[in-house]
């Protein structure tokens, strides 16, 4: 995952902040549609989106990003902290952070949330026996992390290297209360640095830290005992029915004036309803309150329609992912620029906002999705013209030799036919864009076999050993200002997983971690995007939109962070 929050929205007008009612009195519900049971609410084991939507209220940071500025907001913590160089000893040309817990934060025992708590969860992360994978990758960077020994709230984090996400790395992880996930203090025995440096070998060969990682891991701190710093507490569990939130009572956040702490619904009751057409009807009736990945047609047909709008919101927020095609840039055919460039001509990606996503969409042409301040605006559309294409196509040799309408070439002392197969997975989308292409690219003399396969075997069996040629795919992304481009470098080990070589952009990309002045970083982004944009890599399609309906009988907002909203900032209309 990139940076590993899914970036919170925040606020919502005096007016709204005005109305509230009092938490003593108020015994509102809100109804929220999810698609699909979550199946964990442990974010540092299993973070995905469908969790996410449930576990945001339970469990918060130390901070989280603000989408309309991509910067840091405190959450847990008091403030953001200035990035501090170091200057002598082993970590000689690194930096460390000075971070303080806010000292009213308390956990749901009473007691505070402190630096060893957070310390704890850092160990959590990097010991190797826990399924805290995807966080470990980000938080490998930390070297060191220690104690103030005057104040309980304080700590300092340390980075051997300076990263252009070191301050978020720190930052925006959730913060996990010792005394319930680790009741015997197994983690106090190793210091975080000695957990950090050591693997699974080690870790396994102890058997208090086997002890530790199999709790850890298990049912009981995914849905019995799930517990954190957040304004909610999970009360009920009905696996594929329902889950069940309330307000905490006398909440320390309450009164902070942060949206993530907020609580203004008194009960929050999540309905698993995978169909759509039962979701919406639902909605109809009131008994549903928030839908959100509504498909795209029955968006429009709802809002189009005079009754239904006037008792729903209608938002459609951009979402931080991208839809691109994977291009093996390996590829004996693919290897050519110019057949890249002429795949590229032959989608219809406009087509596909308009009809498959009915306009909701933003077209893209780069790693760094179009709404953020690296993105290049000057980047310009590549329209779709099967001419161009097999203009392309002849500039690379490409001619029909026994004129059957396919082209041929001769590559390695080899004939081969310009014949592409795509991988998709079976979503609904991927196959509606291999369609599209196959038909288009058959007008300029290229045939597109459509393969069909599981997408857990094409992670393993064809992105990873990087054999394909092509496949539909979606970069998701964080509201970060600083997006993390390693995946454009060309490291044997690193997740490059389209081949893509090219030592300006392999230089760029690591001369940006040096850069301090914001202008001149911004640039480095710009020529890296001008320079994947020329060697046209993958062919980038587009950012989607969400679509979500909220009842008016609510006060509610949207934003481009995940799902789209925050239920616990929403008002009851009428209060």
């Amino acid at each position: 995952m990139s940076t590993f929050r899914y970036l919170l929205f925040f606020g919502l007008s005096a007016f709204l902040l005005n109305c509230r009612t009092s938490p003593d009195t108020d015994n509102s519900i809100i109804h929220i549609r999810l698609k699909k049971d979550p199946e964990r609410l442990h974010p540092l084991v299993f973070p995905t989106p469908t969790a996410r939507e449930v576990y945001q209220y339970i469990h918060v940071p130390l901070a989280e990003l603000d989408p309309a500025t991509q910067d840091l907001i405190p959450v847990l913590a008091v403030d953001i902290p200035e990035e501090q160089s170091i200057d002598t000893g082993a970590l000689a040309g690194g930096v460390y952070f000075d971070i303080e817990i806010d000292a009213d934060a308390t956990w749901d025992n009473g007691s505070p949330v402190t630096a060893a708590d957070y310390i704890f969860s850092l160990k959590s992360i990097m010991l190797p026996l826990t399924g805290a994978g995807n966080y470990r990758d980000l938080v490998q960077h930390i070297s060191d992390v220690q104690q103030n020994n005057q104040n309980d709230k304080k700590c300092r984090v340390f980075f051997a290297k300076d990263n252009i996400l070191a301050r978020e790395i720190a930052m925006t992880l959730e913060v996990y209360p010792q005394y319930v996930y680790d009741s015997l203090h197994i983690l106090d025995k190793y210091s975080y640095s000695q957990i950090a440096n050591n693997d699974e070998k080690w870790a396994g060969t102890d058997s208090l830290l086997v002890q530790f990682a199999d709790q850890f891991n298990g049912v009981t701190f995914s849905r019995n005992k799930v517990s954190g710093a957040g304004p909610y507490k999970l009360v009920s569990w009905t696996t594929d029915q329902e889950i069940v939130l309330e307000r905490k009572k006398k909440y320390w956040g309450s009164p902070k004036n942060k949206a993530s702490l907020e609580q203004h619904p008194a009960t929050m009751v999540f309905h698993v309803l995978p169909d759509e057409l039962a979701a919406i009807t639902q909605l109809k009736a009131g008994t549903i309150d928030v839908v959100n990945e509504i498909s795209a047609e029955y968006y429009k047909e709802l809002e189009s329609d005079s009754v239904i709008s006037s008792r729903f919101h209608f938002f459609h927020p951009a979402l931080m992912k991208q839809y691109y095609i994977a291009l093996n840039n390996t590829d004996p055919i693919l290897s050519d620029v110019l057949v890249r460039k002429a795949l590229a001509h032959l989608v219809e990606t406009d087509n596909i906002i308009q009809t498959i996503e009915m306009g909701m969409g933003i077209r893209s042409y780069s790693p760094v999705h179009p709404l953020k301040q690296t993105y290049d605006a000057s980047l310009q559309p590549i329209s779709y013209d099967p001419a161009k294409a097999s203009a392309l196509l002849a500039q690379a040799g490409w001619k029909d030799l026994n004129n059957d309408g396919l082209l041929e070439k001769t590559i390695n002392n080899k004939l081969l036919p310009l014949q592409l197969d795509i991988l998709i997975s079976g979503q609904a989308l991927g196959k509606k864009i291999a369609l599209l292409l196959q038909e288009s690219a058959a007008k300029a003399g290229m045939r597109i076999s459509i393969t069909e396969k599981d997408f857990k075997l094409i992670r393993t069996e064809n992105l990873k050993t990087r054999k394909y040629q092509l496949i539909p795919s979606v970069q998701s992304q964080d509201i970060v200002k600083w997006d993390d481009l390693s995946k454009w470098n060309d490291q044997p080990e690193g997740n490059n997983d389209v081949s893509y070589r090219n030592a300006l952009v392999d230089s760029l990309v690591s001369s940006i971690l040096n850069v301090k002045n914001e202008k001149q970083r911004i640039n480095l982004y710009k020529t890296i995007q001008q320079q994947i944009y020329q060697d046209q890599p993958v062919i980038f399609l587009y950012a989607p939109e969400e679509r979500l309906i909220i009842s008016k009988k609510w006060k509610a907002t949207s934003s481009a962070r995940r799902p789209g909203y925050q239920a616990n900032t929403f008002v009851l209309a009428e209060s």
